[in-house]
């Protein structure tokens, strides 16, 4: 377990976020951790939306896979931009 820096954006917000994420946390876990700095605020909240979808250079990833999971297959440098929409 260790903090790690990523870039994050809510779909449809302008303003980008510096975000500390675990390397444990799973991408649903992610996921919120980055939409509570746009959802609410300056997005809408989606009542008909199932969750949201953490999204890696437009892939994306499974909502259960932890960061460190995703490292191991993939180059994840510190400040990686990972972006996040609502899953319909």
């Amino acid at each position: 377990m260790a903090l790690f820096p990523i870039i994050g954006r809510f779909d449809g917000d302008f303003v980008p976020h510096l975000v500390a994420v675990d390397t444990e946390d799973s991408m649903d876990q992610i996921a919120e951790k980055v939409a509570v700095h746009a959802v609410g605020r300056r997005m809408p909240v989606n009542a008909d939306a199932d969750g949201y979808e953490v999204l890696l250079d437009d892939r994306v990833l499974d909502g259960g896979q932890t960061l460190a999971a995703l490292m191991g297959e993939t180059p994840v440098p510190p400040l990686q931009w990972f972006d996040v929409r609502w899953k319909t």
